[in-house]
């Protein structure tokens, strides 16, 4: 496995991937897309970016310069901090999920950020994420829970902040 930063030609695998996101309603999915069209634009004033795990074939079947995407990680500066990013999106495709490339990805995107002398970043998720999957997952990548606000995005679905120093 391979990371890259994505093409606008990896859209649709892209979106696909994130319509398989663990169990995602239509309006993350949504607000996931926009994130998603922002960091393909690398519009001036943007801060979203994005990297993607790949395997080793080509999308169009041409070569494997480019690799098809498996997962998908959007993350940007967190407005008014001096060194602290968000990570917004972290999601593996559905046939490609326990094996590890979730994790790798997150680890490209934390030594990226690393390289760049970024402190720390965030995560907030939902405590009902992957049935409660994601805090294992971010928590066994060495995030500490920082904060709870309970039933944020609907009665008994807590938001969940995450952070690892970098």
């Amino acid at each position: 496995m391979r990371t890259r930063f994505p093409s606008p030609a990896d859209r649709a695998r892209l979106t696909e991937i994130i319509a398989q996101g663990a169990g995602f309603r239509p309006e993350e999915v949504s607000c996931a897309l926009e994130l998603l069209d922002a960091a393909l634009a690398r519009a001036d004033g943007n801060t979203y970016e994005a990297l993607v795990a790949v395997d080793g074939r080509s999308a169009s079947g041409v070569g494997e310069a480019e690799g098809i995407p498996l997962a998908y990680a959007c993350f940007g500066h967190t407005p008014m901090t001096e060194s602290t990013f968000d990570l917004y999106w972290l999601v593996v495709a559905a046939d490609a999920r326990g094996r590890g490339i979730g994790a790798s990805l997150l680890q490209a995107v934390e030594d990226l950020l690393r390289g760049r002398g970024v402190a720390r970043l965030r995560i907030e998720t939902s405590s009902l994420e992957g049935k409660g999957g994601a805090a294992r997952f971010y928590a066994k990548c060495g995030y500490q829970r920082v904060g709870t606000v309970v039933d944020f995005y609907r009665s008994g679905d807590d938001l969940l902040t995450f952070v690892k120093v970098l």
